[in-house]
């Protein structure tokens, strides 16, 4: 039961979310007038489905199907990759915005999903912030000056609102200086410091215990340091969450394009190594005995970031992805023509033959990750 709760859980999730990006495509076609003849979840074989009320003259309804592999989902619409010129519900004979706002809504839909979840649990648990309320003495941040009161705004000439944009900073460092702002009393004071290296990752030696927006339900009451956080506050938290984990893969990319060594804990992964992580953290949870509640805030807050992270995703300008449709878009859009069917449908293909060994690729580096074989890029 330990690892097949986590795996429910973590298939559950997944659903979720592809269902609400799935959704966003589906409610955008509808409201241009785009028929859609098959909403489905799963790929493979149908396990289960049924046909809606129909939808246009000739009684067509779109199919809504179950299948029997929970790994992705489609919402397939008519005139979407041929052409239907007489129909008025084809994709292909909408205009550009229409089509541009289809092929968005799903990523659309999942950053507003990461984003109530987000604000949920900013509300809910709170916040770290970045107010120094402790310096090791001895440490790099000490002896560069750093002061208990001092408010970090920007490391590296990056503004950072996030305790996780700090230490992702800090720890992609890899002991080189760097270049940290603070507001003291209203004054800009600039430091230059030299992370150090214990137990695999790097610190500054600062501390934000007890430095924490609280939300409605926090254990300790707000006092000293400790202050509840306002609706604002909340929305405000939830989407740098969001733009934090929009710029967190791109700046792992760059770090493996220009072949410097991955921070601890950075790793590309795909679905084996997201539910390997989910069955951990289950499990850790149910070991310290941590209770029901920070479980599912915990969980909450991985489905958040697979949002966050499919949204961004989709948008990539990748064959096959919902962002190299909106580019043959803006093509089409300069061109004044679109690109011939056959063409885009070629593109499509040989990104989609791409996508699929990518996806192996990585299902093999979250395997050997996992038993530990040989080395792996991560």
């Amino acid at each position: 039961m330990q690892t097949i709760i986590p795996i429910l859980i973590f298939i559950f999730i997944l659903g979720v979310v592809i269902f609400v990006h799935e959704l966003g495509h589906f409610w955008a076609a509808r409201r241009a007038g785009i028929f859609v003849e098959e909403f489905a979840m799963g790929m493979g074989p149908i396990l289960l489905s049924r046909h809606g009320r129909p939808k246009n003259d000739e009684g067509e309804a779109t199919l809504y199907s179950l299948r029997a592999f929970p790994i992705g989902g489609f919402c397939r619409m008519r005139g979407m990759d041929d052409e239907s010129n007489d129909d008025p519900a084809a994709m292909n004979n909408k205009s550009i915005p229409a089509r541009f706002l289809v092929m968005a809504g799903g990523s659309i839909m999942n950053f507003i999903l990461a984003f109530i979840l987000f604000f949920a649990l900013a509300m809910l648990q709170g916040y770290a912030v970045l107010d120094v309320v402790s310096v090791s003495e001895g440490l790099p941040a000490h002896n560069a000056g750093l002061l208990v009161g001092d408010r970090i705004t920007h490391v590296n000439g990056t503004r950072v609102d996030l305790q996780e944009d700090l230490s992702v900073i800090i720890n992609a460092s890899r002991g080189r200086d760097i270049a940290v702002r603070v507001n003291r009393d209203g004054v800009r004071h600039d430091f230059s410091i030299t992370p150090e290296l214990a137990d695999g990752r790097y610190f500054i030696g600062i501390t934000r215990r007890g430095a924490r927006q609280q939300g409605f339900l926090a254990e300790r009451p707000p006092e000293g340091d400790f202050r509840r956080i306002s609706i604002g506050e909340g929305a405000i938290n939830a989407g740098e969450m969001i733009v934090f984990h929009i710029r967190a893969p791109f700046r792992l990319f760059a770090r493996l394009i220009a072949g410097e060594p991955m921070p601890e804990g950075g790793a590309v992964m795909g679905p084996i190594g997201i539910g390997a992580v989910v069955t951990e953290v289950y499990q850790i949870t149910m070991e310290q005995e941590r209770g029901l509640l920070d479980m599912i805030l915990t969980m909450v807050f991985i489905a958040a970031f697979i949002n966050a992270a499919l949204g961004v995703m989709n948008l990539l300008p990748i064959p096959a992805l919902d962002g190299a449709r909106i580019v043959f878009l803006i093509i089409e859009a300069v061109r004044k023509k679109p690109v011939p069917p056959e063409k885009e449908a070629m593109v499509h293909m040989v990104g989609f033959v791409l996508l699929i060994a990518l996806a192996l690729f990585i299902a093999y580096q979250d395997i050997a990750r996992l038993l530990n074989i040989g080395d792996y890029v991560g």
